[in-house]
């Protein structure tokens, strides 16, 4: 057994279900891309200035109560399309106090019915939807909306397009179970973290002889396993690694090579050069902490981010050569480091990240991709 986790996703007699059943979501493509359908567009008899949307999810049991709401995006007026999330500013979810609850910044919101709903009335143009578990406070899930439609989760949350007099069709969703861990009591730091990555099917964790699944939050996460993590919360991309491994200490029948490999051709891990022209990756190796940051800014496109003129942690100076990711992290909030009693704020760059940690940064991290206008 590698450092990375035994069990793939789809192994589900891995993980364990809560006592009731409670509900987080996801949008097909993420952890079901099978279920992904194409955006289609139809006449509606409706008024002919409006348009709507329709949508379906899956996976909804009798007493299951989740809302869909429709936030406008905007769009750039010279190029006619909507900004990417680079672009965009993080927001405030829609509440969750109960089924569609009052938000100011929805336009519109319907309660799903027998796993289906329909947004009537709205004015043609993009909007940017989002689903929410109407019982956060009863559930280990998590207390924000789910919208992950996949490898588009780098670059934009999913956006649907309304025309005039038009009905159009969203991406399905899948509703999932929620489970955790045996050895992530509800008690412990981040265990609504662990328990959406689990739920969402990024972690399996380890089944040991008696059916049990376990975590290990504790435990630093390795550099292969980070892999695993990263590649799932894209959508498990479709992806042929090539024949020859780009490196040099990751082969071709490694378990997760092809995680790794695509790592890398996604350009979001480079590995260490070595003499003769060779790389390699290092994959049992624990993740540290600033190179965390930098995948997760690789994996969000944010090359062109601003540079940021103050250092946010005392022990990150600006001519740290990996500064600007660290920066990053800490202005989407994805990373708050440590606060000392004077009031500063340290990040601890070389030190190894444990899975708990992980599963925090990782679950901010697709908020604030998924939370934009």
């Amino acid at each position: 057994m590698t450092s990375a986790e035994s069990a793939r996703p789809g192994n589900q007699s891995s993980i364990q279900r809560s006592a009731r059943r409670r509900i987080t979501v996801a949008f097909s493509g993420l952890v079901v891309s099978s279920l992904m359908m194409g955006v289609g567009v139809s006449p509606v008899s409706a008024t002919h200035d409006v348009g709507q949307i329709t949508g379906t999810v899956l996976g909804l049991e009798a007493d299951d109560q989740l809302c869909v709401y429709a936030l406008p995006a905007p769009v750039n007026s010279e190029t006619g399309v909507a900004p990417s999330v680079g672009q965009l500013k993080p927001i405030v979810p829609p509440p969750t106090q109960g089924p569609c609850a009052d938000t100011p910044l929805a336009v519109k919101s319907q309660l799903v019915v027998d796993g289906s709903y329909t947004l009537e009335g709205l004015n043609p143009g993009s909007y940017r939807l989002y689903l929410e578990d109407s019982r956060p406070n009863e559930s280990t899930s998590t207390s924000a909306p789910q919208w992950m439609p996949g490898k588009a989760l780098k670059t934009s949350a999913q956006l649907v397009t309304v025309e005039a007099g038009a009905s159009v069709a969203a991406p399905s969703a899948t509703a999932f179970p929620v489970r955790s861990f045996a050895d992530v009591p509800k008690t412990v730091q981040f265990s609504k973290e662990i328990s959406w990555l689990a739920s969402t099917g990024i972690s399996t964790g380890w089944t040991g002889r008696n059916g049990a699944a376990t975590f290990r939050p504790v435990t630093p996460i390795a550099r292969d396993a980070m892999a695993v993590f990263i590649y799932r919360l894209a959508g498990s991309p479709e992806y042929t690694p090539p024949e020859v491994s780009p490196f040099a200490d990751v082969p071709t029948d490694n378990v997760y090579y092809k995680e790794i490999a695509w790592l890398a051709a996604e350009k979001i891990s480079t590995g260490w050069a070595q003499d003769g022209g060779s790389r390699i990756f290092r994959p049992l190796s624990p993740v540290a902490r600033d190179a965390m940051a930098v995948f997760l800014y690789r994996f969000a496109d944010r090359g062109a981010l601003e540079d940021t003129a103050a250092a946010p942690f005392e022990d990150v100076p600006t001519d740290n050569v990996y500064f600007k990711q660290i920066s990053w992290l800490a202005s989407t909030g994805i990373s708050r480091g440590w606060t000392s009693a004077d009031g500063t704020s340290t990040f601890k760059p070389y030190a190894a990240i444990n899975r708990d940690a992980m599963a925090a940064f990782m679950k901010r991290y697709a908020l604030m991709i998924n939370t934009q206008p």
